[in-house]
């Protein structure tokens, strides 16, 4: 079996060119050649949590939720590494007990946004990719990330080495990203044939401005205002529904740039829309996606002419 594996760390200034974009490359060394990558377990702080510790183990634990239609307990099982305050973002193997399958399954937690998990197989080849966002409002006095390589062994164990730091001091402008990704490609032949297994793993860094306040205005075809309500951030309602005659939402969120000025951004959602994100800060500075669904009981949607 041959393996690769490869960092990249990337800065983006997302609103300057990409000429001022650098990257570089470096070697890393991991467990056994069973051992696959299957993700990254990020932590925050000047120092690494891994800096005393060759790795940190992870325990598999079941975890009980209720399903709110049928009012039955369903139970998932999930990684948890204990000891070491972190975001995982991981796809492992959960292996089978006896009378049941193994499974594959991405775990993440809300500080993940935009994630997204792609999974390619066939005879010859497969590929595991995932991708999320953590959004950081600029006055977050964690400066440094360290995105610590996740591995999972052939009993299903599952472990974190020590990872690079990616620094975001002094970066204050709304859309500047900084990401790291880690690879993996896995070569086994067997009775002749050879089988290429990649694994990609990336983790954006970006600034988003802290929102202070969310309105929620709702339209009629006329673009008149029916109603106008201002929220605390993530005091949205989860679930909102249109009023008599309303053609369209506007969601506005209200923030304060690096200077402290004003700074509103706003979102359009018609009468197709199943649903909108807000955004809040949690008390460690990373701004946390909020979601509510629109309800169609009640309102009645029109078509939407923002030219009028």
């Amino acid at each position: 079996m041959k393996r690769k594996i490869t960092i990249a760390i990337c800065c983006i200034l997302v609103l300057c060119s990409f000429s001022g974009c650098q990257l570089a490359k470096e070697s890393l060394e991991a467990g056994p050649l069973e051992d696959r990558l299957i993700g990254a377990y990020v932590t925050m702080g000047h120092t690494s949590l891994f800096d005393r510790e060759d790795r940190l183990e992870a325990v598999l634990k079941t975890r009980e939720t209720i399903n709110e239609e049928t009012g039955e307990i369903e139970k998932t099982e999930e990684y948890v590494f204990e000891g070491a305050e972190g975001i995982p973002y991981i796809i492992p193997t959960i292996m089978a007990l006896p009378g049941q399958h193994s499974y594959v399954t991405a775990m993440s937690n809300d500080a993940i946004s935009d994630g997204r998990t792609d999974l390619h197989f066939s005879d010859d080849t497969s590929s595991v990719t995932l991708d999320g966002t953590i959004y950081i409002a600029p006055s977050n006095t964690v400066s440094i990330f360290h995105v610590n390589p996740v591995y999972q062994r052939e009993d299903g164990s599952v472990y974190s080495v020590p990872g690079e730091g990616v620094s975001a001091s002094g970066i204050d402008t709304e859309g500047s990203a900084m990401f790291q990704t880690l690879d993996a490609v896995y070569t086994v032949t067997e009775n002749g044939k050879t089988k290429t297994d990649s694994v990609s793993i990336t983790v954006s860094i970006k600034v988003m401005f802290a929102p202070e306040k969310i309105v929620i205005l709702q339209m009629n075809e006329f673009n008149e205002v029916l109603t106008c309500i201002d929220y605390e951030p993530g005091a949205v309602p989860e679930v909102l529904a249109p009023e008599s005659g309303a053609a369209y939402f506007i969601v506005e969120t209200h923030k304060r740039d690096a200077a402290g000025s004003p700074k509103t951004t706003r979102e359009i959602y018609g009468r197709d829309a199943e649903s909108f994100e807000t955004y809040y800060v949690r008390a460690d500075g990373i701004c946390v996606k909020h979601g509510t669904q629109i309800s169609k009981k009640g309102g009645v949607y029109g078509s939407v002419d923002l030219d009028r």
